[in-house]
């Protein structure tokens, strides 16, 4: 008697354990890829390589702003070239990027020998873009997309490098995605000691 009750009260907990693993399943956040180290904070080092790369550095406001699943386009209002050349006042940028997937990934719960097995979603990686509002102020170093014949941040399209268009707010200067060092952080709290940085850095960069 003793004997059925133990192996019925352990056929229970298998159920509820079962049930337990299945609940999780379903309405546990799955990994999303943003939870993964961001860049390391950007240096003044690691700046000026950025500079050298940039073919179109600008000071802009945020004029118009399209956006559909996967891509995003804007027109800036240019109000400083600070490196490159560029054909009027505006400029066309256009950034595609990737949005978190969701694979099937298949789990076994342990204690089960039937076979039955529980298919979760996964998140997959999604990439870094630009923040685009009309009338939004920035700074970006840019790079020419060929195919599109517009513009893009560097960094754009990547999960692992430093975006790089730098939102003006309240008369500073702040980061997407990452931080900055304190190297640059003391230039940071202007927008004016910011854009000097970015000119002084521009004359370092070899012709």
């Amino acid at each position: 008697m003793k004997s059925n009750i133990a192996e019925k009260i352990d056929e229970y907990f298998k159920l509820i354990m079962l049930a337990a693993a299945y609940l999780a399943c379903i309405f546990s956040p799955p990994s999303v890829y943003a939870l993964q180290p961001p860049p390391p904070p950007l240096d003044i080092e690691q700046l000026e390589i950025l500079v050298s790369r940039a073919e179109v550095i600008v000071v802009a406001n945020v004029k118009q702003v399209k956006e559909t699943e996967g891509s995003i386009e804007a027109t800036l209002c240019v109000e400083k070239l600070l490196k490159g050349e560029i054909s009027g006042k505006t400029m066309e940028i256009r950034e595609t990027y990737k949005t978190a997937d969701f694979p099937s990934a298949t789990l076994k719960p342990e204690n089960r020998n039937d076979g039955a097995t529980i298919v979760r979603s996964v998140a997959g990686p999604s990439t870094y873009r630009g923040k685009y509002e009309k009338g939004l102020r920035i700074i970006a170093l840019l790079e020419k997309d060929e195919k599109a014949n517009k513009y893009k941040p560097l960094g754009s399209g990547t999960y692992n490098k430093h975006l790089c268009e730098f939102i003006i707010e309240n008369g500073g200067v702040k980061p997407l995605y990452f931080r900055f060092a304190q190297d640059i952080s003391i230039y940071t709290g202007s927008e004016k000691y910011f854009i000097c940085l970015i000119k002084k850095l521009i004359r370092h960069v070899p012709e």
